[in-house]
């Protein structure tokens, strides 16, 4: 295993290429040309994608090497099942608490990735903050085609950070939750498709 210092910052990196589309679904990762671009042995790199393949996010096939992970539509709705039930129980677990604000000088998927995540974190439990994070990092690059996909995106995310911030009714924070993920349920085949289509390069 690699030193900490150089892997933590490798692994996010890598991480942060599949989570924007640098690499288009199922492209073959080739790990020696990502530690050249990043500066590092090729330990480093090919510690995380391992770790990458454990999260589901790149697949590993014996003789053939690392690939960019394809989000089929039952997976997408899978994970936008699982993202519901953890955020309505966060909610639960700490209904009249407001969640820390997010920065708003960045784009709108990683602007409503943050706010997801302080929701989860008002539950001080490590487990729900854990699995919330790692489920919106599977779904990070599909919320990169939400505004395509649905339109508008921003009213939306506008509703839901109001509400929490304000520390709205539970009841209220839990429709627009449901309505969040009803909507791209409702649209998971596009999504995958789009996904799918996606040549490379950032989205």
């Amino acid at each position: 295993m690699s030193p900490a210092h150089v892997f933590e910052p490798t692994y996010e990196a890598v991480k942060r290429r599949l989570m924007t589309g640098v690499w288009p679904a199922g492209a073959r990762i080739e790990a020696a040309r990502v530690a050249d671009e990043l500066g590092v042995s090729l330990t480093p790199v090919r510690d995380s994608l391992f770790r990458l393949d454990g999260e589901r996010m790149v697949d590993f096939r014996p003789g053939e090497g690392f690939h960019v992970h394809r989000l089929t539509e039952t997976e997408f709705r899978d994970l936008l099942e699982l993202h519901q039930v953890l955020l309505l129980a966060a909610i639960a677990a700490a209904p009249n608490a407001a969640a820390a604000p997010v920065s708003a000088d960045q784009p709108y998927p990683d602007r409503i990735a943050d706010l997801f995540l302080a929701i989860a974190e008002r539950t001080s439990n490590g487990e729900i903050v854990a699995s919330i994070a790692a489920i919106g990092d599977r779904l990070q690059f599909s919320r990169h085609f939400d505004a395509a996909i649905l339109g508008d995106v921003e009213s939306e995310y506008r509703r839901i950070e109001t509400a929490v911030a304000d520390a709205e009714p539970q009841a209220a924070v839990r429709n627009l939750l449901l309505g969040y993920h009803e909507r791209r349920a409702h649209e998971a085949a596009r999504f995958a498709r789009m996904l799918g289509a996606h040549q490379g390069g950032q989205a």
